[in-house]
């Protein structure tokens, strides 16, 4: 037992060391301040070829799965037929890997960190690090020879940047089978039954979508997010192929009672709900038989918890594990200066054009900052990027649904989705479902579509995709700044361009079910560029009983169709000029006895 005078000296000791302590604490806050990029100039020892390069590319290539090189190719094919793409999105190599494969020359990174930079993310992409360090180390930083710039790493406040509203009409969505006011199909066709849900799906025509048998199948999707809880009902079902926690930096990205707030996950997981839910008479997302990658790049609970290296990091993960369409619910508004979103220069926005210019498709968020004009963010306006902004029910922009121009003067949004009272499930319960505002809701939903359109066309590049559904929405013929190309049809994406009608008794008006169409090139097509699963430039199909047809996906240019049916007399009609979509290729047929 210790004497007590020497107990008393012991306790002072250990107050007087307490009370000294500050001077080690005070270095901390400046070492967690606000984080930085450090982008350098070359490659270093990557830069030309030898042991170090080839070293570097054996190890990227045991990090980029070969279905990110077969996605890669198809994009570089596309690329090629077209003759390019969008300025500001890089050049499609022809090879598996290329420099972008490469990652921040180690001797680079090595120095950053022996001046006190703490290294949070590297970024292979932009030949670049982020990093922690005080003031008095960046000076040193900055001196470095191969250092070319030093930029804070962009952050937003959900707040601020608006991804969410609070979620209302929270409960039970019902039970499976019940009979609701939605207009959704109950009873015994119990797979397609939306319940509370029909409607943010329906206005997408997805049912139809699914009643063709496509549900997401074979496709690879990534949400990045807050975090994700699998165990709801409606997610239970869910193909997951990989996680990470970027925050974290390990391969859990659900809540982590250590370092998160209880909040942390529920926002990921409402939006995870939207696009891949299921649970019939409840909730059904657009694509709930995809796979999924799992990313979580936001810290919730603090002062600025949407950090950008995060979500380049995330970006660049999903692409190498072979990811097809990345849906994502972040916004920088704030951060950068309306010159800024040009397509080219917020640091997100060229990750998302370097992703596209790889095959992955971005679908992301345009923002809560409406109704002024130019409140889109980054990286909604990379020219790659499908952004997409909010309506309500009755298919109005939503009030808080950001809207563009781009600096450079592009149409955003390119399209708009539901986006008001969202049904989507409640983080942390087994059955409870909530209803959500913002365009972090409205953009799992055309992410979904874009998987759809993918499941019927994995030969189609980004660019193919990305045409199908902007120039099958309901605006298309007039974009505007608020709608973008208008609310997406899923049905009509996955026909683009299509030629359809119906067929008709001249006399009785009744529709001609099994009548011949048959259509054929009036002068040149260009059928080069078509994909194994579009229409070949000559072909027929039958109508139904409705009497209508449809001729889906054919190659770029002009055709005359011609029209048969027993006891009639044969119908031409044309020429008709695809792209874009035509809806109201109608014949009468006479009857031949008349």
């Amino acid at each position: 037992m210790i004497p007590k005078p020497w107990r008393f000296t012991a306790i002072v000791s250990a107050l007087l060391a307490l009370l000294a302590r500050p001077v080690a604490v005070s270095a901390e806050p400046a070492r967690a301040a606000s984080p930085v990029w450090i982008f350098f100039t070359d490659l270093g020892a990557l830069g030309t070829p030898g042991p170090a390069r080839e070293a570097a590319l054996a190890q990227a290539s045991r990090r980029i799965t070969q279905r990110a090189v077969a996605r890669r190719a198809k994009a570089a094919r596309e690329r090629l037929a077209s003759g390019g793409g969008a300025a500001g999105i890089p050049s499609a190599s022809q090879a598996p890997l290329d420099i972008r494969d490469l990652p921040p020359d180690p001797a680079y990174v090595a120095a950053v960190a022996a001046r006190g930079g703490t290294i949070r993310t590297r970024s292979a992409w932009l030949n670049a690090v982020s990093i922690e360090a005080p003031a008095e180390s960046l000076d040193g930083i900055r001196k470095l020879p191969f250092v070319a710039e030093i930029r804070p790493v962009a952050s937003e406040s959900r707040n601020d940047a608006g991804s969410t509203h609070a979620p209302h009409d929270a409960g039970s969505a019902g039970a499976p089978g019940t009979p609701d006011a939605s207009g959704a199909p109950t009873g015994q066709d119990a797979e397609f039954n939306a319940g509370p849900s029909y409607l943010q799906i329906d206005m997408l025509h997805v049912p139809e979508v699914h009643a063709m048998g496509l549900h997401g199948e074979g496709v690879l999707v990534c949400v990045l997010d807050s975090g994700f809880e699998l165990d709801h009902e409606a997610l239970r079902q869910l193909e997951v192929r990989g996680q990470r926690d970027f925050v974290n930096g390990d391969d859990d990205p659900s809540y982590d009672p250590r370092t998160d707030q209880p909040t942390q996950s529920s926002h990921g997981t409402s939006v995870l709900s939207t696009i891949a839910g299921f649970a019939p008479g409840k909730l059904i997302g657009p694509a709930y038989r995809a796979e999924y990658l799992l990313g979580k790049t936001e810290r919730i609970g603090s002062e600025r918890p949407i950090e950008e290296d995060y979500w380049c990091a995330g970006v660049e993960w999903a692409e190498g594990q072979g990811a097809d369409v990345l849906t994502s619910s972040l916004s920088y508004h704030d951060w950068y200066r309306w010159r800024d979103l040009d397509g080219r220069t917020a640091v997100a926005t060229r990750a998302a054009n370097v992703a596209f210019s790889r095959g992955l498709l971005i679908v992301n968020a345009i923002g809560n900052q409406g109704p002024g004009e130019g409140s889109v963010g980054a990286p909604a306006d990379a020219p790659g990027a499908i952004s997409v902004g909010a309506v309500n029910g009755i298919g109005a922009v939503a009030g808080f649904s950001s809207v563009g121009p781009t600096y450079d003067g592009r149409v955003k949004p390119d399209v708009v989705a539901p986006g008001v009272a969202v049904l989507a499930v409640r983080a942390r319960t087994y059955d409870e479902y909530s209803r959500w505002n913002g365009t972090s809701f409205s953009t799992p939903l055309v992410a979904g579509c874009v998987a759809l359109i993918m499941e019927r066309h994995p030969d189609w590049g980004p660019e193919m995709v990305r045409d199908a559904l902007t120039m099958s929405a309901s605006r298309a013929e007039r974009p505007d700044n608020r709608f973008g190309w208008g609310l997406v049809n899923a049905r009509d994406a996955l026909f683009y361009p299509f030629i359809e009608g119906t067929i008709t008794d001249e006399t009785t008006r009744e529709p001609l079910r099994g009548a011949s169409v048959r259509w054929e090139p009036w002068g040149s097509v260009d059928s080069l560029d078509a994909a194994a699963s579009d229409s070949p430039p000559r072909g027929s199909v039958e109508t139904d009983s409705t009497g209508a047809y449809v001729i889906p996906s054919l190659p770029r240019g002009s055709f005359r169709i011609t029209i048969s049916k027993a006891g009639y007399l044969d119908a031409a009609a044309g020429p008709y000029e695809v792209p874009p979509n035509l809806g109201d290729a109608n014949v009468a047929l006479r009857y031949r006895e008349k």
